[in-house]
């Protein structure tokens, strides 16, 4: 009988410690990200800097984006639509559009950066337009609110995909093609006529990329300043153009954007 008692006291010992230590990494970890764990209901983590939402949506998808009236007051919100052309999306008198239905939530980032490249906030955060999913461990409104945006300023490129390790670690190939013939070749051969074509000569090509997924990421004014603002229309040129479905032409720029802000190759 005290053997029995003593080992399941001992059983619940080892529960309480393991759930104590998955406390502490998970705490760990979105402080390694940047997030604030304890932010007030609806208010920013840093009121005092500039901060820009841009959110990605299409009406082929349907998501329900309520959840914007919840992000708080001193985010500038930025709600682009993907599936609609022109200056404003009639679906909406707030939603704003693209210039063309390609590379799906890379062409709504990349329109923001070019028409607001002059004034740009100090810190912008890049999301999908869902509340959820699985590659969130949070919430979009929790992860906006708790964003400590001195920490982009720090670091320059943040992902809230925070996580040990690297969920996809691409080959680069030893040699490109032609952006004309890039729907020709595979994913690696790829990779290397992108960055081929858009690093600068003093920027060496890497033969590897590991990075978070799933394009959502936060960005200092000066990160994304690093390039002209002729360099991302050139990008976007590019995605316009691109015989490449939305889907790849989307994956490329989704393995790529950190290398754009200045970030090494392999995170």
């Amino acid at each position: 009988m005290l053997r029995e008692s003593s080992r399941l006291r001992a059983g619940k010992f080892k529960t309480t410690a393991l759930q104590l230590l998955a406390v502490f990494f998970c705490i760990s970890l979105l402080l390694y990200c940047g997030i604030d764990t304890n932010p007030p209901p609806h208010q920013s983590s840093s009121p005092s800097l500039q901060k820009a939402l841009v959110i990605a949506s299409s009406i082929a998808t349907s998501q329900d984006t309520a959840w914007l009236s919840q992000v708080p007051r001193d985010w500038a919100i930025y709600h682009y639509v993907t599936d609609e052309i022109g200056s404003f999306s009639p679906s909406s008198s707030t939603a704003l559009s693209v210039p063309a239905d390609k590379g799906n939530e890379a062409m709504a980032y990349l329109t923001y950066i070019i028409d607001h490249y002059d004034e740009l906030p100090d810190v912008i955060f890049f999301r999908h337009s869902h509340h959820k999913s699985w590659h969130q461990a949070f919430d979009s409104v929790f992860e906006v609110s708790s964003l400590r945006a001195e920490y982009v300023l720090e670091r320059g490129y943040v992902s809230p995909r925070c996580m040990g390790g690297c969920e996809n670690v691409m080959p680069v190939a030893d040699e490109g093609v032609s952006l004309a013939d890039i729907h020709l070749v595979t994913r690696d051969a790829q990779l290397r006529s992108l960055l081929s074509e858009f690093l600068d000569p003093a920027e060496s090509i890497p033969s590897k990329i590991a990075a978070p997924c799933c394009a959502q990421f936060a960005v200092s004014r000066v990160a994304v300043q690093s390039r002209s603002r002729e360099w991302w229309q050139a990008l976007r040129s590019w995605l316009i153009s691109t015989s490449l479905s939305s889907y790849s032409s989307g994956r490329l720029l989704e393995w790529t954007w950190h290398i754009w802000f200045g970030e090494e190759a392999s995170l």
